[in-house]
């Protein structure tokens, strides 16, 4: 069971302001006829406080697993826990929320020193009225030190498919990182890291993507983080962009606004923020999160016409487990 708290108070031009408030369940039996083989079948359904409905979204689970000390291969429903990984001007947050079933391929190795992980997740079918849609994603981190952690994500958008058209041409998008992150332990904070990261993008998956804008962009994205507390951080986040578009990602970090008429090449962003994850006493996982973002110059309705805008999460998620 997961039952989610998700406010943003945006007034930008970029992203609006959305509260989602819920609860998800998802139900498996697992079968396993080996040791490193299990067999998944079962059901997920989101509720979204205040719908008539009684079910807003209800989805199959359906997987084969092969797991072994180092490794996980997924054919069926995806592993998706943290969005893979993936940076935020890649995969926007609340994906966590809205998108948690996905279903493809999938593999994953974890070693010592290095961490890589490989899927395809498929979200639409190729019809008569509509062009296929996956995302193809990949992350690698190497970690040569306790301390040091090299870092690569890339993750392609396509829309096409063979068979029908759909009166609508290919599109892709695609988006690459490559970054550092250092972090230890420091005497005064307990924990403290660094992160650098310089992305690229390249295309468009939306077909009505005005032509005359560039089809290519970039931006370095920077965060650092202290965590004088068990499970608590405080953060900075500083992006620098231009002409960068993720479909997946975050609005906020992208050029392009919500308006088809907007645009702004070059982009400044800041998130500050503090963030809590908890473990806690029978495999219950309490995150919590506030973050203040500036957004550009633009002024907030929300804060009386200073530069700043809010937004917070709460996620809890208690697992519940019978072994027959």
């Amino acid at each position: 069971m997961t039952l989610y708290g998700d406010n943003t108070e945006f007034f930008t031009p970029y992203r609006t302001g959305e509260t989602i408030l819920g609860g998800q369940f998802t139900s498996i039996v697992a079968a396993r006829p080996s040791r490193r083989n299990e067999v998944q079948l079962g059901v997920f359904a989101d509720h979204r406080f205040g719908s008539e409905a009684f079910a807003d979204s209800v989805k199959p689970i359906i997987a084969f697993r092969h797991a072994t000390t180092h490794s996980l291969g997924v054919v069926g429903t995806l592993e998706t826990v943290r969005r893979h990984g993936l940076l935020d001007p890649v995969m926007v947050s609340t994906r966590e929320i809205t998108t948690p079933i996905e279903y493809g391929l999938q593999w994953r190795e974890r070693r010592k020193y290095f961490a890589v992980e490989a899927w395809i997740n498929w979200q639409k079918l190729n019809t008569s009225s509509q062009r296929e849609q996956f995302e193809l994603g990949a992350v690698l981190s190497v970690r040569p030190t306790g301390w040091l952690t090299l870092a690569g994500q890339h993750l392609w958008s396509h829309r096409g498919g063979q068979l029908f058209d759909a009166g609508v041409t290919v599109s892709n998008n695609r988006v690459s990182a490559l970054g550092a992150r250092l972090a230890g332990d420091v005497s005064l904070v307990k924990r403290a890291s660094i992160a650098a990261f310089h992305l690229w993008s390249d295309g468009h998956l939306a077909p009505e993507y005005p032509a005359g804008r560039p089809g290519k962009g970039s931006g370095n994205y920077f965060r650092a983080g202290v965590a004088p507390w068990r499970w608590t951080e405080f953060f900075v986040v500083h992006w620098r962009g231009r002409d960068f578009a993720a479909d997946a990602g975050d609005p906020n970090y992208g050029s392009a606004g919500l308006d088809s008429d907007f645009y702004r090449s070059r982009r400044r962003y800041t998130e500050i923020g503090a963030l809590r994850r908890a473990s806690l006493q029978g495999g219950v996982q309490f995150d919590t999160e506030v973050r203040f973002h500036r957004i550009d110059d633009e002024n907030s309705i929300a804060f009386f016409g200073t530069p700043w805008e809010l937004s917070y999460r709460v996620l809890v998620r208690v697992p519940v487990d019978l072994e027959l």
